[in-house]
């Protein structure tokens, strides 16, 4: 028994030494030990974590690196295309060749593939969230800020290199450009919250000479930053000294590679999503939550050729798309409709024999370098002249606005993706050829500035006309108004009359006991015609800054709406300067009354509430819609619509877009949206829900209502 128990012990010992279990808690991992489901690795600082994990509700498990406060952020998947459906006996180790592998019977599933001759290899999870692989002389050999998510990936045999990214860049990730595809490193979205492979979208450096940052959806381009200025690139990360970016050019000076400067003090993080969204987060002091600081696109201009050729975008205008100067629609009706894809035209041809001119354009992103021609030591004067000379030059600008100026860039053919940028360098400027015809004067941008004291001048002594008549025109239409209001105080508003004294009497005098809420109009009191009669009351203040017209308005309303879910209006008061509504009181309440209650809301019967959800199921969306838009309506728009408000009440709260999706989605038509699910009409939060839920009771409001104020996600 003796023998037996010492040769068992002898074999323990023996296979331990070869094949050593991990522990957890540290952040390094020995060549003789191994990782299995359950095991993590996490970083000095304690901000990172690496394991197996499930994504949501999936089974499938996943190598991936996650913030250890808030687990459900994943920030690097290494078999992201191979999942594992079983993950006994699957184990990470550092493989004799130098690799870092998953294993399951000695079955490469995964693989760095980062052969070498090494001694001793170590991996290590660094306090940045970079995954290493070192050997004694502290080189790397690998690491995952290298490769995001890029590696061989195995089913039983090698299959080789499969291309793929991660979704997010954190700081000291390089974003890198390189004309080999494989060796280039940018972000790629995930295909949905429980699948974390490739996903349609693509976040990258695009560089033809001026480079700049593009989101791809299936390889087709949907958003452009703008290109390089010498100064910055037209992204929020430039205007943030939290986020300063560090870039490296070539001896070409070309981007290659893009990246933010590591500030320990700060976590934060870019996320390309499913439906092409990129986020920038940044943790909340408590370090258990996510801030949200930007979203690209930030806004409908910012959509690949928003307002197709020759169109210019800008966001502070309706609606937003607009021709260029000597341009008119190509389609009016299509135009008309909001529909600017087919984007405009010239008004008149190009005369290069007879002469051209140019018109100035200040604060633009400048189009897309489809055709073009570059010159980076050209002068201004230069660039100008040489587009003359070419007759199908349409446009040129200088594209570096740093030290005065400097280089030429010229388009030809039409101008595509053109955008005012709020707040930009007035020095980004766009030269627009347009025949003599089109411009003030046939001479460039500088003759204008001669001219501009004069047309100051006159264009002062205009508008002070203009204001003189429209003052005199104001007053007089003000009077008039004042005058047909208190004529028209005495019509009959087809209302039942109450006398001022019943009312009286009925509220008690308008007691501040028989007060029940208060709103823009004014205070509503809970009154009694008689004691099976019971009504409320709503008066009009004197400080609500609302009128008879408002007043009248309302009763007209509210006497020609019936509806069995619209409380009934029972007629008005007015007397001397006295206006008030007469409703029927209501001892449900409002409709939140009944759905909030535990027991009340068993009164809404399923049938009532379910019928902007049947109709979606069955689809029949466009029954919603009134028939008086039939002739006029845009079938996508209103489908996309009605998908919108169905994902923004879900049951879940962390199913629901934030406002700047919703934003991103009803004003891209390109955008890809969710099947919505299955709509809330019940709370359901959890713990960490109620923690952002602050209850306020206003001032105004009295006993029977109060006002619940979410913080937006």
């Amino acid at each position: 028994m003796a023998s037996f128990l010492f040769t068992t012990i002898s074999c323990a010992l023996i296979y331990s030494a070869e094949f050593f279990i991990f522990s957890v808690g540290t952040d390094t991992l020995s060549a003789n030990q191994t990782i299995a489901d359950g095991q993590t690795l996490i970083s000095q600082n304690q901000n990172f974590e690496l394991g197996f994990f499930s994504p949501g509700t999936s089974g499938n498990r996943f190598l991936g690196i996650w913030y250890k406060d808030t687990p459900d952020v994943i920030v690097w998947v290494a078999n992201r295309n191979n999942p594992i459906k079983d993950s006994h006996e699957v184990f990470l180790k550092v493989a004799e060749n130098g690799s870092l592998v998953i294993i399951r019977d000695e079955t490469i599933i995964w693989s760095s593939n980062s052969n070498g001759v090494t001694s001793n290899p170590i991996l290590q999870l660094l306090n940045t969230g970079n995954l290493v692989l070192v050997d004694k002389t502290s080189d790397f050999l690998w690491q995952s800020f290298d490769y995001p998510g890029r590696a061989a990936e195995h089913s039983g045999v090698s299959t080789g290199l499969q291309p793929s990214a991660s979704d997010t860049r954190l700081p000291g990730m390089r974003m890198v450009y390189n004309s080999n595809p494989g060796l280039e490193k940018h972000l790629t979205s995930w295909k949905s919250n429980e699948n974390p492979s490739s996903g349609n979208f693509i976040y990258r450096i695009e560089n033809q000479g001026l480079p700049e940052m593009v989101i791809l959806r299936d390889g087709v381009k949907i958003y452009r930053s703008g290109t390089w200025n010498g100064v910055y690139i037209n992204v929020p990360t430039f205007y943030n000294l939290v986020y300063k970016p560090g870039l490296v050019f070539d001896k070409d000076n070309k981007l290659i590679s893009f990246y933010d400067s590591y500030n320990n003090s700060i976590l934060t993080r870019l996320t390309i999503d499913q439906s092409g969204l990129l986020h920038r987060y940044t943790m909340n002091e408590r370090k258990d939550g996510w801030n949200l600081v930007y979203t690209i696109p930030k806004d409908p201009c910012d959509d690949y050729g928003k307002c197709g050729p020759n169109g210019i975008c800008r966001v502070d205008k309706v609606p937003i798309c607009e021709c260029l100067e000597g341009f008119t629609p190509k389609d009016k009706p299509d135009w008309d409709f909001q529909d600017w894809s087919g984007g405009c035209t010239r008004i008149t041809p190009l005369s290069c024999q007879n002469g051209d001119g140019f018109l100035e354009v200040t604060g633009v992103k400048y189009p897309a370098m489809l055709g073009f021609w570059l010159n980076t030591s050209m002068s201004f004067s230069e660039c100008r002249d040489e587009c003359l000379r070419k007759c199908n030059c349409t446009a040129y600008a200088q594209p570096y606005i740093n030290n005065g100026g400097s280089g030429c860039l010229m388009w030809f053919g039409d101008l595509i993706d053109t955008r005012v940028l709020p707040g930009a360098d007035m020095n980004q400027n766009i030269y627009i050829r347009l025949p003599v015809s089109e411009l003030e004067s046939p001479s460039d941008p500088k003759n204008k500035k001669k001219n501009k004291p004069a047309k100051v001048v006159l264009i002062s002594v205009a508008s002070g006309i203009l204001m003189s008549v429209v003052l005199c025109v104001g007053v007089f239409v003000l009077a008039r108004r004042k005058r047909q209001a208190a004529e028209r105080k005495s019509e009959d508003l087809e209302l039942p009359s109450f006398s001022f004294a019943t009312i009286a009497a009925a509220t008690n005098n308008f007691s501040e006991e028989n007060i029940i809420g208060e709103g823009g109009f004014g205070p509503v009191y809970k009154g009694n015609l008689s004691s099976e009669e019971e009504i409320a009351v709503k008066r009009l203040s004197e400080t609500s800054g609302q009128g008879f017209e408002e007043f009248k308005n309302e009763v007209i309303l509210f006497a020609k709406l019936q509806h069995s879910n619209l409380v009934r209006l029972l007629g008005c008061c007015i007397n001397g300067d006295e206006r008030m509504l007469i409703y029927e009181y209501l001892h449900n309440k409002s409709l939140d009354y009944l759905i909030f209650d535990q027991n009340r809301r068993t009164m809404l019967t399923w049938p009532k509430r379910c019928d902007a959800w049947l109709l979606w199921k069955d689809n029949k969306a466009l029954e919603l819609m009134d028939e008086c838009l039939n002739d006029s309506f845009i079938e996508s728009q209103v489908k996309r619509c009605i998908q919108v408000g169905l994902l923004c009440i879900q049951k879940l709260a962390e199913d629901r877009p934030v406002m700047s999706s919703v934003l991103f989605m009803l004003g891209c038509e390109g955008a890809v949206l969710s099947e919505p699910k299955e709509p809330g009409f019940f709370m359901e939060r959890s713990s960490v829900d109620v923690e952002n839920v602050t209850p306020t009771s206003k001032d105004s409001i009295r006993g029977t209502i109060t006002i619940t104020e979410l913080e937006p996600r």
